[in-house]
């Protein structure tokens, strides 16, 4: 399939999980992929070969070397036509456990990343281009206890996103998210080794993990010619976890 063909698509933590089954499929659709990693060399070069893509290590803890990347990334390629903001952490405690660090580690992947990256590629992206950030089921509503700052950064995620859709619209740029439920990553396995695996299955109408490729194809739905007329909206892909 040829349908984002001609498209430059900049995926950020590309290497593993939902980012790289993200990449496996943009690029499937004919899109010039790009992605960044923090550290895992190895996969980024597996997913990179794969995917045909190119990889550039950048670690998304690091909001003041956004602007750099984006300066360089343009003058080398182009802006993309679409940028997904995948990259992500967790951490989780019941408050009055938790640390600074952990919340500013948090905030500086989730939120303050995906603001600079987003801030510094903006004005050179085109009428039509699609902004798709990776949010969480946890960015709608509080399911359980003990993930006050992980919520609380999804939230912001999702602020930002409704937010920007409207200063963006009048330039024609698209900005949506996707909001998956548990989805069988490394970070969060469906296996016996993850004992909140059963409990996070029995919260989706569904009763199983999702696929981190059934992730992928909603981005690339948000990304192709068929969501030409959806922005700022978050679209659940959770088994109906938020049902």
């Amino acid at each position: 399939m040829t349908e984002l063909k001609g498209k430059i698509a900049l995926v950020t933590g590309g290497s593993k999980g939902i980012g790289a089954a993200t990449v496996r499929k943009l690029a499937g659709l004919g899109a010039d992929v790009h992605f960044t990693y923090s550290a895992s060399a190895d996969a980024a070069k597996k997913v990179a070969d794969e995917a045909s893509a190119t990889a550039y290590k950048l670690d998304a803890a690091k909001p003041d070397e956004m602007k750099d990347f984006a300066d360089h990334f343009v003058s080398s390629q182009r802006a993309p036509d679409i940028l997904v903001h995948n990259a992500g952490v967790f951490s989780g405690g019941p408050i009055g456990a938790l640390t600074l660090d952990e919340y500013r580690r948090v905030f500086d992947v989730n939120v303050a990343s995906v603001f600079a990256l987003t801030n510094a590629l903006v004005p050179q992206m085109q009428a039509g281009s699609r902004i798709v950030l990776i949010s969480s089921v946890l960015g709608e509503r509080a399911s359980t206890a003990a993930l006050s700052i992980y919520n609380a950064s999804k939230f912001a995620v999702n602020g930002f996103v409704r937010s920007g859709a409207k200063d963006l619209g009048a330039a024609g740029i698209l900005v949506n998210a996707v909001q998956p439920g548990p989805i069988n990553t490394d970070m969060n396995p469906d296996s016996a080794d993850n004992e909140a695996a059963e409990f996070m299955k029995s919260l989706t109408a569904l009763g199983r993990y999702g696929q981190a490729d059934e992730i992928a194809a909603a981005v690339a739905f948000l990304a192709g010619p068929g969501a030409t007329y959806i922005t700022g909206t978050t679209l659940n892909v959770d088994g109906g976890w938020n049902a």
